[in-house]
């Protein structure tokens, strides 16, 4: 695969007077190369798009064991909603009026 590089080279000048254009030009993928005296002395370059990162499911298999005893484990059975679960208190409260 070949990827040809587009350059405009362009006068410190002409950029102070139309920055918006060649700014466009470089969101649609070209290089715009700044020359003062034309003399090339900067380059303006599009910010490469960052990936939004797809979760991969089944990536942590193996990295660890759930013991055996856990849905019966002490700890567990303090989160089970009855009048010892330490976060109650937290829970919103109903609403729920019918008799």
């Amino acid at each position: 695969m070949v990827y040809y590089l587009v350059m405009k080279l362009v006068n410190l000048n002409e950029i102070k007077t139309q920055l918006s254009k060649y700014v466009e030009l470089v969101e649609a993928g070209e290089v715009v190369v700044i020359c003062k005296r034309n003399v090339p002395v900067a380059e303006i370059r599009a910010v490469p798009k960052k990936q939004k990162g797809v979760p991969q499911l089944g990536w942590a298999a193996g990295q660890f064991e759930i013991p055996e005893d856990f849905s019966t484990s002490e700890d567990t059975n303090l989160w089970e909603g009855g009048e010892d679960d330490p976060l109650r208190k937290y829970a919103p409260k109903s609403t729920d009026t019918r008799k």
